[in-house]
């Protein structure tokens, strides 16, 4: 009797074995299924490495990609942008900025009151050359582009047959009047942007009432 009950429990078990294979098989024995591999698109990759590139030199450059100033730091007196127009004249020597606090009535005032008395240089091989020019503090009514043909100044009305206006900057409200510049202290006047033309240059007579030499 004993053993009739062990061994109809034995097959109640043996009956239940495959049950439990079959509901534990996709755990124990998970399929094995191909694995695809992707690769990400080199182009995608590419852009990345370009943008995280310029991220790292905007980083590095502080205040991010400005254009440079075109007035230096310290400079006290008018900056800006001078332009050029027409064909250099072979007989060309220099070409420079001058600034008048009022209107040259002679040719006198047009040497003497020339700031600064020396002239300095603005390249003119180009098509437009940045340029600084420095000045007391004060109100110009008069910044003038000069062009120099060879030969020696003198500091003199003399001087008025080597020299010829090319341009003046002019008034924002009325272009055919001249524009007053105020410098202010310890500061630079910027954006004093004008225009020289070679085709046009003008002698002191077409200004002030005196003869050219």
């Amino acid at each position: 009797m004993l053993r009739h009950r062990l061994g109809a429990r034995e097959a109640y078990v043996t009956h239940l074995t495959p049950v439990l294979v079959l509901w534990h098989g996709e755990t124990l024995f998970p399929r094995k299924t191909p694995v695809k591999l992707t690769h990400p698109p080199l182009v995608a990759n590419c852009w990345m490495r370009k943008i995280l590139l310029l991220v790292a030199v905007v980083t590095a450059c502080g205040g991010g990609l400005e254009p440079e100033p075109i007035c230096a730091p310290t400079l006290v007196g008018l900056c800006g942008t001078l332009r050029f127009r027409g064909t250099v004249p072979d007989s060309t020597d220099n070409v420079f900025i001058a600034a008048y606090v009022t209107l040259p009535q002679t040719c006198t005032d047009l040497i003497n009151n020339r700031r600064p008395i020396v002239p300095g240089s603005v390249p003119y091989t180009d098509t437009a050359a940045a340029y600084g020019l420095a000045l007391d503090p004060g109100t110009y009514h008069w910044v003038v582009a000069v062009w120099k043909k060879v030969g020696n100044l003198t500091v003199s009305p003399q001087d008025t047959a080597l020299l010829r206006v090319a341009g003046y900057f002019r008034s924002p409200a009325d272009s055919t009047q001249p524009g007053t510049v105020t410098v202010p202290t310890g500061a630079a006047a910027g954006d004093i942007d004008f225009v020289a033309n070679f085709d046009s240059l003008r002698p002191a007579t077409d200004f002030v009432t005196c003869t050219a030499q």
